[in-house]
């Protein structure tokens, strides 16, 4: 698992991704993902990050203020 991170409009999104897919579907996973932010957005990768309930809590929380 992968988290990746972009910051727009002075917060952070957070997306996790699943990295046991072929590379070219991890690939467009986050070429779809960043399609929706300016080029210079500032991004993020972490690796094996330590996901926790308020780890998914936050990326709810984030996800549903956004729309």
């Amino acid at each position: 698992m992968g988290n990746l991170k972009v910051l727009y409009k002075g917060k952070w999104y957070e997306y996790l991704i699943n990295t046991d897919v072929h590379e070219s579907i991890m690939d467009k996973a986050i070429e779809d993902i960043l399609k929706h932010y300016p080029r210079d957005a500032q991004i993020e990768w972490e690796d094996e990050p330590k996901i926790t309930i308020n780890t998914l809590q936050n990326i709810i929380n984030s996800d549903n203020e956004s729309k």
